[in-house]
């Protein structure tokens, strides 16, 4: 980690000479005695009077110093361990708030955002080494959190695909275009994998297709398709691919499979498929990273009125317990 101590309102440390001023000497704290030399030797008084001098100057240093807001800026940290660079893209169109059902039969009440909200908040929690990115698509994509090493961050986007009832189109070319233009000019620092979650496909133009396919290869992405099934009536992609199927879902499928990046397929019909598909692509995305992460700026001010506080109160106490007369 490297940084250095910069200020936000450098022009306050102007007002730092004011420190000087408790260390003036001061006619007003003599006491009237007829003759010195009766006085006894107060060590303990002259060393309580000099603490409180120096608290009383600290203090005021202190206080200047916080409001010029000290803080460390630029910091980075080098993070290394086992994972990948991942970007979760969560299909966030109104169907996805469906109940997801097997044999055509609704066994579980739960909608298939839930049960995906489910798996992907275990599988971010069971990454911690993952630099992992959080982005939504319906009729147009929106990257709700950026890649990241704060996984609370990414928590709580996921969480947030709760609220509201979805867009009301599935434009799939569209977000996974987006997904990967996030690994754009991005320094490689390990495996990446984008894992498409999404109840249904979406007819693809060539343009579109030809942009998704060189995107992946020139970015060298991983590409994860959790396909969840809504009833027993869903299609099957791999007999629907190898029979030539004509659905939008078999016809993503069939073209992913054409891609030269790495590509697996996933499909879930209820919750435990879609848990077991995390599973697997947590245990295939295990790879030794090592990036440089830039950490927010860390504030100093807290601690410098802290000392403040401290002082003030030594200056307090020393002032309670001071002889000011004996008339």
């Amino acid at each position: 980690m490297s940084a250095s101590l910069d200020f936000t309102s450098p022009a306050m440390l102007l007002w730092l000479p004011l420190a000087l001023l408790p260390l003036l000497p001061r006619r007003g704290e003599t006491l009237p005695f007829s003759w010195a030399a009766w006085m006894p030797r107060d060590r303990l008084g002259r060393w309580l009077g000099f603490v409180a001098r120096v608290a009383a100057a600290l203090a005021i240093a202190a206080i200047v110093v916080g409001l010029a807001g000290p803080g460390r800026s630029h910091l980075e940290a080098r993070r290394t361990g086992r994972g990948a660079e991942i970007l979760i893209l969560m299909d966030r169109s109104g169907s996805m708030n469906g109940v997801m059902a097997s044999k055509g039969v609704n066994t579980s009440g739960v909608s298939k955002n839930a049960v995906a909200r489910a798996a992907l908040t275990d599988f971010v929690d069971g990454r911690p080494n993952d630099r992992l990115a959080f982005m939504m698509f319906g009729i147009s994509p929106v990257l709700a959190m950026p890649f990241t090493y704060d996984h609370a961050i990414i928590r709580d986007a996921i969480d947030g695909t709760k609220i509201g009832r979805g867009q009301p189109d599935t434009q799939l070319g569209r977000g996974l275009i987006a997904a990967i233009a996030q690994f754009d000019e991005r320094p490689w620092t390990g495996h990446r994998a984008i894992v498409l979650v999404s109840d249904g496909g979406a007819l693809l133009d060539a343009a579109a297709r030809a942009r998704i396919a060189e995107g992946l290869e020139r970015n060298r992405i991983a590409l994860y398709f959790i396909y969840l099934r809504s009833s027993v009536f869903s299609p099957e992609l791999d007999r629907a691919a190898r029979a030539e199927g004509d659905s939008p879902e078999a016809q993503l499928h069939r073209f992913f499979l054409t891609l030269k990046t790495p590509y697996r397929l996933f499909q879930a019909g209820d919750a435990g498929a879609m848990t077991a598909a995390m599973n697997e692509i947590n245990r295939q995305q295990n790879f030794p990273v090592s990036f440089v992460e830039r950490l927010p700026r860390q504030d100093r001010s807290p601690w410098c009125f802290a000392l403040a506080l401290v002082c003030c109160a030594l200056v307090i106490a020393s002032r309670a317990i001071q002889v000011r007369s004996w008339a």
